[in-house]
């Protein structure tokens, strides 16, 4: 069994030292940890040098900024293969059992179609205090339909194993839509295999204010976040133009219930019909408060 940890890094000097360490008291030990610098300009790139010299294992190499989703396509595009791979932030600290607990898990499964496994966390604050939270507990979905719209949790916990990185690397990030790598990753072991969550935390999640993809403690700032985030345009329609983007890939490898949920995810802002059956399909619903503003999103365009 072989396990690469991939990391991208930009400008993470504070906290660096931190996770690396957590990476090196693993119950499992990777067969290598690999690291791109998406461009630093702080101590970043000596903390990988000094690293990389005390530990053979560890490689690392640097490239010009390309922003953390493309930072992460290029490492899965361009490491060796293996049976699993693990993405890892450059701030966070994982719990000793979190590599072991993963395979262990996704040993279990089907190893010819795509896997993923990945778990709650401990969310903290920039000194690894606890805070208390809600936000990991809010998605607990693992199928293909609500991938479409719910990220069930972030990429930092994702290990995956090689059949979904085969069919994730025929996703080009450079001509399909991709506003972060871990909702393409979610949604296409979702889609052709297995995602499979554990409900037990493995890691904490540091929140310190410059994460390039952090999560709020708060659910009312979460619900308010979107909203502002909605309202201003930055992610408005990220749904519905990655489910285009996911038909323009795969939609002649999946059958006709995938595709229809596809179509309807992307298109239906421009079909009265389409619009009717996203708002009235029973397995896009999560059955919490989020219904109701998926509804208000649906109705306004938005999703």
């Amino acid at each position: 069994m072989s396990l690469i940890v991939l990391m991208s890094t930009y400008n993470g000097a504070p906290f660096l030292k931190q996770q690396l360490d957590s990476l090196l008291s693993q119950s499992l030990k990777p067969d290598k940890i690999i690291v791109r610098d998406d461009g630093s300009k702080d101590d970043t790139v000596c903390i990988l040098e000094e690293y990389a010299s005390r530990y053979p294992f560890i490689e690392y190499y640097t490239g010009k900024n390309l922003g953390p989703a493309r930072s992460f396509w290029d490492l899965i595009r361009n490491c060796e293969d293996a049976d699993y791979y693990s993405l890892c932030d450059q701030d966070d600290v994982w719990f000793d059992d979190k590599l072991e607990t993963a395979v262990k898990t996704l040993e279990k499964e089907d190893a010819q179609i795509p896997l993923l496994y990945c778990s709650r966390y401990t969310l903290t604050d920039k000194d690894l205090n606890p805070i208390d939270s809600n936000v990991s507990r809010l998605y607990d979905f693992s199928d293909f339909p609500h991938s479409l719209l719910y990220h069930t949790a972030p990429g930092c916990t994702f290990v995956f194993n090689d059949a979904t990185r085969r069919k994730i690397l025929e996703y080009d990030v450079e001509k399909e839509y991709c506003v972060i790598h871990d909702a393409i990753i979610h949604k296409v072991a979702a889609m052709f295999g297995k995602v499979v969550l554990d409900k037990d935390p493995h890691m904490y999640y540091r929140q310190h204010g410059n994460n390039e993809i952090g999560m709020q403690a708060n659910v009312f700032k979460v619900f308010f976040g979107r909203v502002d985030r909605f309202l201003n345009g930055k992610i408005r329609n990220y749904r519905s133009k990655t489910a285009q983007s996911l038909l323009n890939v795969y939609g002649n490898e999946i059958d006709d219930a995938k595709r229809e949920l596809l179509d309807i995810v992307a298109n239906y802002m421009h079909d009265k019909k389409l619009k009717r059956k996203l708002l009235e399909y029973e397995c896009f619903r999560s059955h919490t408060g989020n219904d109701f503003f998926f509804r208000i999103l649906v109705l306004v365009n938005y999703i």
